[in-house]
């Protein structure tokens, strides 16, 4: 099974980017306090292991925020892991499914299990 988003929330006062390099359509500018649903859940890249920045950057999901650039992925083990490009790191330890994923007010990201109302 895989990990979707299929809700983001921007609780910050910027505007933010979500880009995918596996699929273009998933690229969205979303604005400052500001909620998107994408019209198709945005798959979450694999990658094995704790890749660099500079090395996850060409594969893995990317939030561009005010504050950071983040890279995050599925690491095929029941987890999502993620690197800031400022070294801030990401792990949510959580079964494989529709996922929420917020931008804080600080621009710093937490992910969450999307409900089944968020969703519809």
């Amino acid at each position: 099974m895989a990990y979707h988003i299929t809700l983001v929330r921007n609780n910050s006062s910027s505007s933010m980017a979500i880009t995918n390099p596996h699929y273009e359509g998933d690229s969205k500018l979303v604005g400052a306090a500001a909620s998107y649903v994408p019209d198709r859940p945005i798959l979450i890249n694999k990658i094995k292991g704790n890749p660099s920045y500079a090395s996850a950057i060409s594969e893995a999901n990317n939030f561009y925020t005010a504050t950071d650039n983040y890279c995050f992925w599925d690491n095929g083990n029941s987890a999502v892991n993620g690197v800031g490009e400022k070294g801030g790191t990401i792990v949510f330890n959580s079964p494989a499914g529709n996922l929420q994923v917020t931008v804080n007010a600080n621009g710093t990201l937490t992910f969450s299990n999307a409900s089944a109302s968020a969703t519809a």
